[in-house]
This record gives structure tokens, sequence and C-alpha cells, in this order.
């Protein structure tokens, strides 16, 4: 879906859990630290000048600003295509391995993931057991239906 702009529609829901990752002490906004913090799992070659651009140069976003901010993109980039290549392998781009995503996960926090949590992981992505995720099995991963997600949420 497209905003008004021609950019990327952004759920207000889908919004509230991801700003939760950032601002992890629920203080109501996040700071260049808070982003630095949660970013540098994925990419830990972003510099301060990087920080502040994607902080559009302020101190402390709230969850509305921020929010309002995204709303307003007019780009065509997909932020899902764009969070798959953080995961993807070695830079194949094309696809992730499951034990990669497994070390993303550890990385931000949820400890214990058992080969059984994978499994699921690899069920509700629609893997066929191949032990790769493609973009396709990882956007489908991100529209699961509700109650296989809320069956998902006892093993994070």
């Amino acid at each position: 879906a497209r905003n008004a702009g021609g950019g990327i529609h952004i759920d207000r829901d889908e919004f509230k859990q991801a700003f939760t990752l950032f601002d992890s002490a629920r203080k109501g906004y996040i700071t260049l630290q808070d982003l630095r913090s949660t970013l540098s799992v994925f990419d830990d070659q972003l510099g301060v000048s990087d920080y502040k651009f994607l902080m559009n140069n302020k101190k402390s976003l709230t969850e509305d600003e921020l929010y309002k901010m995204l709303c307003d993109n007019q780009c065509s980039l997909d932020p899902v295509n764009e969070a798959f290549k953080y995961f993807a392998m070695d830079g194949k781009k094309s696809v992730m391995d499951i034990e990669k995503l497994r070390g993303v996960l550890t990385k931000l926090g949820i400890d214990g993931i058992t080969d059984e949590d994978m499994k699921i992981i690899q069920d509700i992505a629609g893997t066929n057991n191949d032990d790769e995720i493609t973009l396709a099995h990882f956007k489908h991963m991100l529209r699961v239906d509700p109650s296989v997600a809320g069956a998902a949420e006892s093993f994070i």
C-alpha cells in the first residue's frame, strides 16, 4: 500500500511495535544513543552523522514525531526488503540462513532459542525445512495470521 505522497504506507500499530524495540526503557521518546544501541546489532559501521540523519538532526524524537516524519515519505523504498538485506548471508541478498536469523534474535536479547523454536519460525515463514529464508518467506512471516503469531509469541 502507498501513502498519499506515493511512498510506503506505515501501519500505526506495526510502527508502535517497532518503536518499542528502540525505546526499550519505555520513555516515550528515542535518542541517538537508543538508535545506536539497537541498530548496531545490524550494522556496526554507521557513524554519528548517519545517526543524526536518521534522527532528523534532533536530540530526541517522540513516537508521534517519528511516525509523522516517516508517514510523509515519498520514496519507493521498501523497509521489508531493506531489513531482509541486513539479514541476508554473505551479501547474496537472495536468501537468509535460519542460523543467521537465530543469531540476530539472540543479539536482540531473545535468549534460549531452541531448535524447536527455530522450526516454528521456519513453519511460519513457509521455508519447507530447507534452512533458507527467501524474501518471499520473510514477507510471509511478517504477514502471518494473528492466531499463528499469538502462538509463536509464547517462545519469545
